[in-house]
């Protein structure tokens, strides 16, 4: 019998998809993964790559490498990141990265989601969290009493509106409103913050004009002094 690769990419209808084995030790998925590129580079340039972790435990670092590796070796970016049922790795990075505690559990659920829910969110009991399984596409409005954890991008014409801090674990292009009841000290975080328009309380900030270079890890738009400033960490 054949041995499983350490990595697969298929082919679907919006792009190519990066499905990692589970059991497979990342050196050997990366690995994989630079060679697949360098065989096919030209054939993979400008197509979109989702990355598969629903059967792989989530990894920050690990995405980050494999973003950057597309990056480096075939210019091709990383447009989205599938996750399992399990997002308890997930919750416990982005609690991390936003310095704060989130009483958040994976198996939490809502008994009656509210109505201005957008379908594919789901909160804790507390509503200290709002969990967006989808990418969000033009005319998707999301409207957290806390924070927002998106788990995809927000493409151009979709709104993203919390209490609390966003989180997007992918590009942000629309419309990002944190601290919506008027908390300066939230902030918005993604994968890459290329927004029609942020906003942070009472402060608004449009995107500059012309192209720039893309994150290595991921972007922060927070207040500082009296205007909202994004930072590549």
């Amino acid at each position: 019998m054949n041995a499983i690769p350490p990595l697969q990419i298929k082919a679907g209808r919006n792009g190519f998809v990066l499905v990692p084995d589970p059991t497979a030790p990342f050196p050997e998925v990366l690995e994989q993964l630079r060679r697949k590129l360098e065989e096919s580079r030209e054939f993979f340039r400008s197509a979109r790559m989702a990355l598969d972790c629903s059967r792989r435990p989530f990894r920050e670092n690990e995405v980050r490498e494999v973003r950057s590796l597309l990056e480096q070796v075939a210019g091709v970016a990383l447009a989205e990141v599938r996750l399992g049922g399990n997002l308890q790795p997930l919750l416990r990075w982005a609690s991390q990265t936003l310095g704060v505690g989130l009483a958040v559990k994976a198996e939490a659920a809502v008994a009656a989601p509210a109505p201005a829910r957008a379908a594919g969110a789901s909160a804790g009991p507390d509503a200290s969290v709002t969990v967006v399984r989808t990418t969000c596409r033009s005319g998707t409005r999301i409207e957290a009493t806390g924070d927002c954890l998106v788990l995809g991008d927000v493409n151009p014409g979709a709104e993203i509106l919390a209490v609390g801090e966003i989180v997007v674990f992918g590009s942000l292009r629309g419309i990002a409103h944190a601290g919506m009841l008027g908390d300066r000290s939230a902030r918005i975080i993604a994968l890459a913050i290329e927004p029609s328009q942020i906003r942070i309380a009472d402060l608004v900030a449009l995107p500059p004009r012309g192209s720039k270079p893309v994150g290595k890890r991921y972007e922060i738009a927070e207040i500082r002094g009296n205007r909202i400033e994004v930072t590549t960490i």
